[in-house]
């Protein structure tokens, strides 16, 4: 497993993880300049076929040696442990928010993005986060990232018959839920998930099949699909930027003809974002990004993600809150965006310092014999 492609992994997990902290606090100047201002797709379509790699990665060779249960069990505690932390996060954002509004009465901290049940329904809220049925706006990807570790164990075993059986059952099951319309509902607010998981899994499926082959073999280049995907980004960026500015209106009156939605992944935004991910592999933009300064800064934020994500999330309710205290001025909305990027990585560092400190207790700890079973062996690990 080449060492220099997992560094990838973890720089483009941790580029990510910061544009999805900048979107996250809506009105500050700096979102201007995150993927979703040039082209169809975001953020959010790589956070999911990142995961898809490093799932890949962390649990497929478990199911190759023939340890199936192993993976189907690693699956199901990686999900146990995002619920955990996604119920917690929630928790502590309104806690934020209702804090926040006792001090400034600005009524939008608790109405905005579904919070105004919350707190009108407390007990009904709380049951609807506990089933993930309830999920507030900026804090709706975990349990989609949950979902997709309970189908994971599915794609894995599916993957070691052959990659292009997963790729078939991924898509099938992305046409039907988008032909059938049948998604997972919200309760007590109706609606449905803002990330549907029958959706959201072909590109999370992807991303693990793209892992799984690029073991062996690199993507290989082709002319034609390296020019055709040029031209679906060039033309995404023409269209969402209204031609530079140069055609007010053009994106408006073309968004009415594409697959755009963000809830089902759209096809539209899927085409762009695997044209972009084509684009990327082909001209190694992650090996030349791993060459600039602050590379090491993003790798640590990628190997720590989910640390990174929950403290960016609560982060970015502060940013919110700051921001409609401020009446959304730039200058605080740069000040706080700059300042809480440097926190995340005080944060990683703070979180690989604490890891490597239990690895090293572990390893010097001695170990009491057993005179009935030997001591277990434990071969290395993969993170996911």
């Amino acid at each position: 497993m080449p060492g220099q492609r997992i560094e990838t992994i973890d720089l483009w997990r941790g580029l990510v993880l910061v544009m999805i902290f900048i979107n996250h606090i809506p009105g500050n100047p700096l979102e201007h300049l995150t993927l979703r201002n040039y082209g169809f797709s975001d953020s959010a379509e790589a956070f999911v076929f990142v995961s898809g790699l490093a799932v890949s990665y962390a649990y497929f060779p478990k199911v190759v040696a023939g340890d199936l249960l192993g993976a189907v069990r690693r699956c199901v505690q990686r999900a146990v442990k995002l619920y955990g932390v996604h119920v917690l996060i929630t928790l502590a954002a309104l806690v934020l928010f209702g804090q926040a509004f006792l001090a400034t009465r600005i009524p939008s901290l608790v109405v905005d993005h579904g919070r105004d049940i919350s707190f009108m329904e407390p007990m009904r809220a709380l049951v609807g986060l506990a089933l993930m049925s309830h999920q507030l706006g900026y804090f709706n990807i975990l349990p989609l990232y949950v979902a997709l570790m309970l189908m994971a164990p599915v794609l894995l075993l599916a993957a070691r018959i052959h990659t292009l059986l997963a790729l078939a059952v991924s898509a099938l099951l992305y046409l039907a839920s988008r032909w059938f319309d049948f998604a997972l509902p919200t309760w007590p607010i109706q609606g449905r998930w803002f990330f549907d998981p029958f959706s959201w899994q072909l590109i999370f499926t992807i991303g693990l099949v793209c892992g799984i082959e690029w073991r062996s073999r690199p993507l290989p280049y082709a002319r034609t699909l390296f020019i055709g995907s040029l031209a679906v980004v060039w033309a995404s960026f023409a269209l969402v930027t209204d031609a530079l500015g140069q055609s007010p209106g053009l994106y408006d009156a073309a968004r009415h003809y594409l697959d755009l939605t963000k809830t089902d992944l759209g096809l539209t935004r899927l085409v762009h974002f695997l044209a972009l991910a084509y684009l990327v592999s082909q001209l190694r933009l992650g090996n030349a990004l791993l060459r600039l300064p602050g590379a090491d800064k993003l790798m640590l934020l990628g190997r720590n993600g989910l640390g990174v994500f929950a403290a960016g999330s609560l982060a970015s309710a502060l940013g919110q809150i700051l921001l409609a205290i401020s009446d959304d001025s730039p200058v605080v909305g740069v000040i706080f965006v700059l300042t809480g990027i440097l926190g995340l990585i005080v944060v990683a560092s703070i979180l690989e310092w604490s890891a490597a400190s239990s690895s090293s207790d572990r390893r010097s700890s001695p170990r009491r014999p057993s005179s009935v079973w030997p001591a277990p062996r434990h071969g290395p690990t993969s993170k996911g």
